[in-house]
């Protein structure tokens, strides 16, 4: 039997179109749809009665939830929800005819059905909560408790707009990725086709092409948010697009005044503006395994355009000398959330790993403890990439090879030193990717 697995559709009518023709093309037999119809797009009840139509298997999914709650929800959201996002509920809720409002309320969170013996579980976030996103970056020890609570050979899930393909404990995470709101870059509509026989069971994802610019165009025409159209034209989610789009001046003013501290600290340009670029190529190559987007990279770039400012005070223990500095600079234009994940960052650039009992790190919330283990993780290697100072290094790309890792350099000259440098400093960013990473010079 030949499925087709889709989700976060999010009233993207032309993106599920081109979805269902290839999906046809390719002989899939049933259609198995993991919820949020609705959101963002311009189609939200043209999406819900095309799949009615196409008989597909649905559950419904939290933003669909969320639009069935507005009219009990629409004063206190009037106050503590941004307005474009606000706005969005309201008008999603007002297309929905009743008889799919009422469709979308009888849906279950989740079906379960058994397929040539193999059960599979379909759920929109994953086996423990709808809200819950799985990445490539969720740890196996997590896949694997979530395994024990599948009781499933298979689970099919959405809600992190990403496609993911991975087995842990003997079951299958497929999540679909999204057919309206695709995330990671690539804006090509995403959707699984899973095989399932009495002697094996495969699954690929499909990226399809669609008309993106009517998408927005009638994203526009609605009179929705800039920035819907914007997340469907890039690929990108809305924290990532709204940052790209509204916080530019904020950015360029805050660039200006990480380089005049830079200055005022006497540090080496050209070693800064290397391990700058290293890490922020390594953040772009690593995006699927650790899932960070717009905002995570512009504190990366502050972090490791600040990590050596800490030489004004001398070599010994610059990195702490840098995380205070950074934490006391008044003329930095940051935010207390953004200040101390920054300082974290230049602080773990070397030496100790990040610890609870350090106080600058103890007061971030369990997100942002993970951002900056990543980003410094990020930037440890990055900066042992230029351990010479001699910019040996033009270039990374990374690539997934089974288990590991390979961070593949372009070198103009030996690299033995950054070599040597990266793997010495490579313990954190494995941490936080679940896999261990390895270096190859070309």
């Amino acid at each position: 039997m030949r499925i087709a697995l889709i989700g976060d559709v999010h009233g993207n009518l032309p993106a599920l179109e081109a979805v269902l023709a290839d999906a046809e093309a390719r002989g899939a037999e049933a259609l198995w749809n993991v919820g949020d119809f609705v959101g963002y797009g311009a189609f939200p009840d043209e999406v819900v009665r095309r799949l009615r139509d196409a008989g597909a298997e649905s559950i419904v999914g939290n933003y669909d939830r969320k639009v069935l709650r507005f009219p009990r929800k629409r004063e206190r959201w009037r106050r503590t929800k941004r307005p474009e996002k606000f706005h969005a509920f309201q008008w999603t809720y007002q297309r929905l005819s009743s008889e799919s409002l009422s469709y979308l309320a009888s849906l279950p969170r989740e079906r379960r059905v058994t397929v040539q013996g193999r059960r599979v579980l379909i759920t929109h976030g994953s086996p423990a909560s709808e809200d819950e996103p799985l990445t490539d970056a969720t740890g196996e020890d997590r896949l694997a408790e979530l395994a024990g609570l599948a009781e499933a050979d298979v689970v099919v899930f959405g809600h992190s707009h990403r496609p993911v393909h991975r087995e842990v404990a003997g079951v299958l995470f497929f999540g679909t990725g999204s057919v309206g709101r695709p995330e990671g870059g690539d804006p090509r509509a995403c959707y699984g086709l899973m095989e399932i026989a009495a002697d094996r069971l495969s699954a690929e994802h499909r990226r399809v092409e669609y008309d993106l610019a009517g998408a927005a165009a009638a994203i526009r025409a609605a009179g929705l948010p800039e920035a819907f159209a914007q997340m469907v034209l890039r690929g990108e989610n809305y924290d990532g697009v709204a940052l790209a789009e509204t916080d530019r001046a904020e950015r360029e003013r805050a660039v200006a005044a990480v380089r005049a501290l830079g200055r005022r600290c006497g540090v080496e340009q050209g070693h800064t503006r290397q391990v700058t670029k290293l890490a922020l190529r390594l953040f772009d190559e690593l995006v699927p395994l650790h899932g960070l987007g717009a905002r995570e990279r512009f504190d990366l770039r502050c972090g490791a355009m600040l990590h050596d400012i800490g030489w004004v005070d001398g070599r010994r223990g610059h990195h702490k000398t840098a995380c205070r500095l950074i934490l006391g600079a008044e003329d930095l234009p940051f935010d207390e959330r953004s200040r101390h994940v920054v300082a974290s960052i230049a602080r773990y650039h070397r030496k100790a790993l990040p610890k609870a009992t350090h106080e600058h790190f103890a007061v971030l919330g369990v997100a942002d403890r993970r951002i900056v283990r990543v980003l410094a993780g990020v930037l440890r290697v990055a900066d042992g990439l230029d351990r010479s100072h001699r910019d040996v290094v033009a270039d990374v790309r990374c690539e997934v090879r089974g288990e590991k890792v390979v961070v593949h350099c372009v070198c103009d000259g030996s690299a033995d030193a950054e070599l040597w440098g990266a793997a010495r400093k490579v313990e954190l960013l494995e941490q936080v990717l679940d896999r261990p990473v390895v270096f190859e010079v070309g």
